[in-house]
């Protein structure tokens, strides 16, 4: 599996926005109302807006490419994975969170069709 990125929830996104700028000293790639991804040596951090930060979603969450989605969510089902609330369908593409048998937090994500 091939890395898409590494989230960040965030309640206040034009603040986190505004505070990687200043960190990473880059502008981010794209800014929407709900979603800022930032370029970083190949890789990317996503920042999503989150409406609260409950603890179980709180820090990094890995996200793999998964196209399609669906086919990604049942093979880890049958891996042992549990998934994480229902897949998420955006702008930016579809996400789906899964906690692994220690309870970590990853995702697959599925880019839209262009």
């Amino acid at each position: 599996m091939k890395i898409a990125f590494v989230s960040y929830p965030v309640t206040d996104l034009n603040r986190a926005v505004r505070f990687y700028q200043k960190v990473l000293e880059i502008e981010p790639l794209f800014h929407r109302e709900d979603w800022a991804e930032f370029k970083l040596d190949g890789q990317r951090l996503a920042l999503q807006k989150v409406e609260s930060s409950p603890s179980e979603t709180t820090g990094a969450t890995l996200f793999f490419i998964a196209n399609p989605l669906e086919d990604g969510v049942e093979r880890l089902q049958k891996l042992g994975a549990t998934i994480f609330g229902p897949p998420e369908v955006h702008s930016y593409g579809k996400l789906a969170r899964f906690k692994d048998p220690d309870g970590n937090i990853f995702g697959l994500y599925e880019p839209p069709i262009k």
